[in-house]
């Protein structure tokens, strides 16, 4: 994370890496980490990033800002020698993340089990339908892993204001294809989606290389939101 000079977690030496395997139902209904079922075909592994460094602290909080107990999924706080101090010549948005006592607002979600902090994802990239908590990089991973031909990275979802509810929105890198493949890919995916995660997704196909990027290489859907809203792919 940028605004931490080193790190805020670490994974106990010697353990390797922990996941947990959670009920994605749960997670979207309730906000909560519950273990899945045996067998199930909505599950998820997410990994621990294990307990807080010395002398730093971590609080997943709810939307009243209380403390969430263990296994409530809420938005991570932390505090620490690590955390900055500041944005660089922008006190308006270190006023809006940093408290004035120190604790910083890192925009992610979360939780915490047996004192090991686990992240969910990005509060800026949750879709929120019809009272659901949905993880766009579960939709993201639905298509490129099931659907051949796409790759990891070839798929970006995200809900645009709409009415009388939100819509979600998923762009598909497509290399080339006549008209007839390319049809038959749209709805592929969308009754892919509806299928398996109950949702009515409007599919778009882009060009090869058209999903922006982070500075590390990562999807910003953000960026691909921004650029969907202001006509860049097109009607």
């Amino acid at each position: 994370m940028a605004e931490a000079t080193l790190a805020l977690s670490m994974a106990p030496l010697g353990k390797g890496l922990r996941a947990e395997t959670l009920d994605v139902e749960r997670l979207e209904r309730d906000a909560v980490a519950v273990d899945a079922p045996e067998g199930s075909e909505r599950a998820r592994d997410f990994a621990r990033c294990g307990p807080a460094l010395p002398g730093h602290f971590l609080e997943v909080r709810g939307e009243d800002g209380q403390v969430l107990p263990e296994r409530g999924v809420g938005r991570i706080f932390a505090k620490g020698p690590s955390v900055m101090s500041g944005y660089f010549a922008n006190p308006e948005e270190t006023a809006r993340v940093l408290s004035a006592d120190g604790w910083l607002d890192t925009g992610d979600l979360g939780f915490n089990i047996e004192g090991e902090i686990v992240i969910t994802g990005r509060a800026k990239d949750l879709i929120i339908l019809n009272g659901r908590n949905i993880w766009p990089q579960d939709l993201e991973w639905t298509a490129d892993h099931e659907i051949e031909g796409l790759r990891s990275g070839d798929v970006c979802a995200f809900a645009i204001p709409a009415e009388p509810e939100d819509q979600i929105v998923v762009l598909v890198q497509a290399r080339g294809g006549d008209a007839d493949s390319r049809a038959a890919l749209v709805e592929q995916v969308a009754t892919l989606l509806r299928t398996r995660h109950g949702v009515e997704a409007k599919v778009k196909l882009v060009g090869a290389h058209a999903l922006p990027q982070t500075s590390s290489g990562k999807l910003s859907r953000s960026k691909a939101k921004t650029a969907y809203m202001a006509g860049a792919y097109g009607d």
